[in-house]
């Protein structure tokens, strides 16, 4: 399935709004749930990336919670605007019809992100796991 450009270049700047800081504590703040996770999936011999991705889709969790609540609060803002309802049932409205796809959308772009980080954080998340 082929990409437009417009969607590539919608990608890309939405890939410079994750936290990369948070990354790593992420990993360290869920490291008992990782390490479950990854012992579960051993007899699958998967790489370490690709058990770091399913485990972001699998628990669905943002990196950095206070930031994705921005953005999404930024995108409600943005939906809402022109809106002349009650800003609560439009909050409300939204919430029900979009907050899915928003959590689905930045799980995505965290999994890609993984792949731009990989070189520097699969290191350390291995020392986390106890696999050097």
């Amino acid at each position: 399935m082929a990409v437009d450009e417009a969607t590539k270049k919608q990608d890309e700047l939405e890939l410079y709004q994750i936290d990369d800081k948070a990354i790593v504590p992420f990993f360290r703040d869920h490291l008992n749930e990782l390490k479950q996770f990854v012992e579960r999936q051993k007899d699958k011999e998967l790489s370490l990336l690709v058990l770091l991705k399913q485990f972001i889709r699998t628990y669905r969790m943002p990196f950095n919670m206070q930031r994705y609540m921005e953005v999404q609060r930024t995108f409600i803002q943005q939906s809402i605007h022109d809106e002349m309802q009650d800003r609560q049932a439009a909050v409300s409205h939204w919430i029900q019809e979009h907050a899915g796809r928003h959590r689905d959308r930045m799980i995505q772009l965290q999994c890609l992100y993984l792949d731009k980080v990989q070189e520097t954080l699969l290191p350390e998340i291995e020392m986390m796991l106890g696999r050097r």
